[in-house]
């Protein structure tokens, strides 16, 4: 019988990022789970990244994010705002970057639970767009649930080889028995 535990998808992706991810979600540690959220979502544009690259790029991170992030609604975020989202908590633990600053994409901001997910009101702020990060979370998971259908709907092809690649070099988590 195989173990799933140890297929790197499910080890590293789902047990690995899911898990931290609901962990501190879980325990109300909202801006926590946004940094590990938008570092999956970096993680995805690696596994995604052109064939030959070695690093993720900008436009790596908002053509996976803006093609696989989906929400529930006629309100979404752009691959833009969620990478000047990413910018913004990466590095500085705040909602502004350099992209927002200069009127590339929106201010997100973040809340708990919302229905509808993304709050939107351009009378109010045409800069600032809100997201119910529980949402957020499971956007991701949607996404990632997407790309790899997609990857793996023909497993001999060149980009399914890539993912393979790339997943090798992911955090893996096994038991020290194992060893």
């Amino acid at each position: 019988m195989v173990d799933l535990r140890e297929d790197p998808v499910v080890n590293a992706i789902y047990n690995g990022i899911g898990n931290g991810i609901d962990v501190v979600l879980n325990s109300g540690c909202l801006g926590s789970a946004v940094i590990l959220i938008l570092s999956a979502m970096d993680t995805m544009a690696y596994l995604s990244m052109p064939d030959g690259q070695d690093e993720v790029k900008s436009v790596d991170f908002i053509a996976w994010s803006g093609h696989y992030i989906r929400f529930p609604g006629r309100e979404q975020l752009t691959g833009e705002d969620l990478y000047g989202a990413r910018c913004g908590m990466l590095h500085s633990y705040g909602v502004r970057s350099r992209m927002s600053r200069s009127g590339k994409c929106r201010i997100v901001g973040y809340m708990d639970k919302s229905n509808p997910p993304i709050r939107f009101n351009p009378t109010v702020s045409k800069e600032l767009v809100l997201v119910s990060v529980p949402a957020l979370r499971d956007a991701l998971f949607e996404g990632i649930d997407r790309f790899l259908i997609e990857v793996y709907k023909n497993p001999r092809a060149r980009k399914a080889q890539l993912v393979d690649e790339r997943l090798k070099n992911l955090v893996q988590n096994y038991a020290a028995d194992r060893l």
